[in-house]
């Protein structure tokens, strides 16, 4: 009488098979894994920047929205038509971005590489309280570690919008810029 169960050429040929599979399938779900954390830190923007916007129209009051680049990158939203200072993490500063702040730690992996990626004037803009719109044109380029990008631009008339810079690598979650 035979004994139930596997021999050990059968459970070895199926982890073989298993290995193959599995390195078959890694690098497709660490693109995947790249492209949500691009497009996570895309949408957190665009959606930063119309609430902005609906801020500056809510309470009839300038807001104004700081940019900076490199390995520290982070951007916040402030009342009124100064600057504030994104890095400044004390909120009783008097340079606290104290509608909303975001750094690179909130997003890893992602990152604004330089202050090309930046082209707002003095790497900010802001809203105007009466009509919503822009104080200044201008988009911010995301960019993973993998070197996908996406781009969040800010028209004058206020409206924000989302693209794949050409070339980037990276066309499925927005339309190409």
């Amino acid at each position: 009488m035979r004994g139930h169960g596997f021999t050990l050429i059968e459970l070895l040929v199926t982890l073989a098979v298993l290995a193959i599979v599995l390195s078959l399938a890694v690098p497709s779900f660490n693109d995947l894994i790249d492209r949500g954390r691009l497009t996570s830190a895309a949408d957190t923007l665009y959606a930063d920047l119309q609430f902005g916007r609906s801020e500056a129209i809510r309470n009839n009051q300038n807001v104004t929205v700081s940019f900076q680049s490199g390995s520290a990158w982070c951007y916040g939203l402030v009342r009124g038509s100064s600057a504030c200072d994104c890095s400044v993490t004390n909120s009783a500063a008097a340079n606290y971005c104290a509608l909303k702040r975001v750094s690179a730690s909130d997003f890893s992996k992602v990152s604004i590489p330089d202050a090309a990626s930046i082209t707002f004037a003095a790497s900010q803009t802001g809203f105007d309280p009466v009509r919503g719109v822009a104080t200044s044109a201008g988009a911010v380029t995301l960019q993973s570690t993998q070197g996908k990008e996406a781009r969040v631009s800010l028209a004058l008339l206020g409206r924000v919008s989302l693209c794949s810079p050409a070339g980037s690598g990276f066309t499925s979650a927005y339309p190409s810029c």
